[in-house]
């Protein structure tokens, strides 16, 4: 045994064996190998290792999405800056040279100041986009790992079923633990093992996975709003509490619908209260030509996303409110069409925020009217607009577009209105009035920072249980080479001491031998 077990000293989930010597009626001497392990630290081990690739795995996206976020670029002048902050500064400044002079170049430094911050807002949404895209591929391959292992232990289950207690049971025994193991960096399970050894392996929910031997595939498909990926056991949708799947499945999803969603629709809250704010700006003046001043950037409008499960064939329109500006919020909403008319609901605590009779509504900065088909009761809406708004941020005008003069007719020197654009660079506009475009900025850079540093200190916690319930188990099962080394020995003396009876036991049969002669 101890040359078995060294040799698989290294092997993480080898539960090592020993000889337990015993006798049996007659005086025969009867060996039981026995494997060391306990169900029970086994059980805490996977439970803390489910937990630690979870944080692990969330504290990745978490922190990547920080870096795509808040980090700074080297300058030609060697000054460490935030592409979207600085540009928003720059853009914000050069209102105040217009108000000095207007001139054909102060109107294109505006333009291309406004097209700089297009440039880095719709980089920071195509990289969040590119996120959820490799967090939804991770889950898929998480999913696929998880399915093959699920098949693997069912086809031991069977094995173990018809294997006699020995040497080779054990075997099968290590390989079962060894893929519960793996099984577990994916999803926090349940194992359950009969008397024969086969195991029961179910999710936290009680969704059976597998149990002897037959299995489920766990499935990957559309959520019911949206082409980001949902789980499913047997038809069922398990993957709507996150933390409880656990792993590095639950990982995934709670960043993707947790802090990467928060990140793409609060820099889509900045995005959405910059176009209104500045083509408000705009609509106030003139420009050098007399026309009545008109929108800037494009005004940001989305298409609601339907239920899978809905009746109807309808669709709604958004136009985020010119305004409404203050009212707006990041949360998402859900719009349910009821007998009687429409309830919105918030759609991340389900909670009812206000009840209209018919379309079109305004709620939270928003104007929500019918697009297409017909609506019937029951169908529901996700209202996500700010989500993608970021990716939709254009500049529409150019240097002669920005409506300079307060008055009309216009006159020479009149730049009355570009008060206007300052004024709206103070205006305290996000955040419910609470905050002005750049201090916004500064807040959601705060709460990605938080979010990161706290998923950094949630996978330092679950790391030290790990560890700590690695330590126990090994301290039970692992293999000792110290102690192996003493086992040896021990086999050794007992060896030679044997070895000796035997000569003893010869001499002594030649003895009586000769005397016999």
């Amino acid at each position: 045994m101890s040359s078995k077990n060294i040799q698989h000293a290294a092997d993480a989930n080898f539960a090592r064996e020993t000889v337990r010597y015993t006798t049996g009626t007659g005086g025969q001497l009867i060996i039981n190998i026995q494997r060391m392990s306990d169900s029970f630290l086994s059980t805490r081990l996977n439970q803390a290792t489910s937990r630690n690739a979870a944080d692990s795995s969330a504290y990745q996206s978490t922190s990547q999405i920080d870096k795509l976020i808040t980090s700074s670029t080297m300058t030609s002048e060697g000054k460490y800056e935030n592409l979207l902050q600085s540009s928003i500064t720059q853009m914000s400044s050069s209102w105040d040279g217009l108000l000095v002079k207007d001139t054909p170049s102060a109107r294109k430094s505006i333009i291309a100041d406004l097209d700089q911050v297009r440039i880095n807002i719709n980089d920071m949404a195509n990289s969040l986009q590119q996120q959820q895209k490799l967090i939804n591929n991770q889950i898929k391959a998480s999913t696929d790992e998880s399915n093959e292992i699920l098949k693997q232990v069912a086809e031991l289950n069977d094995l173990i079923s018809k294997t006699d207690p020995g040497d080779t049971l054990n075997d099968l025994l290590n390989k079962q633990s060894a893929l519960i193991y793996d099984l577990s960096v994916h999803l926090d399970i349940n194992s359950r093992f009969s008397n024969d050894g086969t195991a029961r392996i179910e999710l936290k929910s009680g969704m059976t996975l597998v149990d002897g031997k037959k299995y489920r595939d766990i499935e990957v498909g559309s959520s019911e709003f949206s082409n980001d990926y949902s789980i499913f056991v047997n038809g069922k949708k398990v993957s709507d509490n996150p933390e409880l799947l656990g792993g590095t499945v639950g990982g995934q999803l709670m960043v993707r619908d947790g802090e990467l969603a928060e990140a793409q629709r609060k820099l889509g809250l900045m995005s959405a209260s910059m176009v209104n704010v500045y083509n408000n700006a705009n609509r106030q003046g003139f420009t050098a030509d007399g026309e009545k001043g008109k929108d800037i950037l494009t005004p940001i409008t989305a298409g609601a996303l339907s239920s899978s499960n809905n009746i109807g064939d309808s669709n709604l329109f958004i136009k985020i409110n010119p305004d409404d500006t203050k009212q707006l919020t990041a949360e998402p909403l859900k719009v349910v069409k009821t007998p009687t008319g429409y309830e919105v609901y918030n759609n991340n605590s389900d909670t009812l925020i206000s009840s209209f009779s018919d379309l079109p509504l305004k709620v939270n900065g928003m104007e929500i009217s019918l697009s297409t088909g017909v609506v019937m009761a029951g169908d529901e809406f996700l209202i996500d607009p700010l989500r993608v708004a970021a990716s939709k941020f254009e500049v529409i005008a150019g240097p002669d577009d920005i409506a300079i003069s307060a008055n009309h007719p216009v006159v020479s020197g009149d730049n009355g209105n570009i008060q206007n654009f300052i004024s709206a660079r103070d205006e305290k506009i996000m955040f419910n009035g609470t905050a002005t475009i750049s201090e916004g900025l500064a807040t959601i850079y705060v709460d990605i920072s938080i979010n990161s540093a706290t998923a950094l200190s949630r996978m330092q916690t679950s790391k030290s249980i790990h560890d700590s319930a690695s330590g126990e188990w090994g301290a039970y099962s692992g293999v000792n080479l110290e102690e192996e080394r003493i086992s040896l020995l021990g086999y050794e003396k007992n060896y030679q001491a044997a070895s000796k009876i035997v000569q003893s036991s010869q001499k002594m049969w030649s003895s009586i031998l000769d005397v016999i002669g």
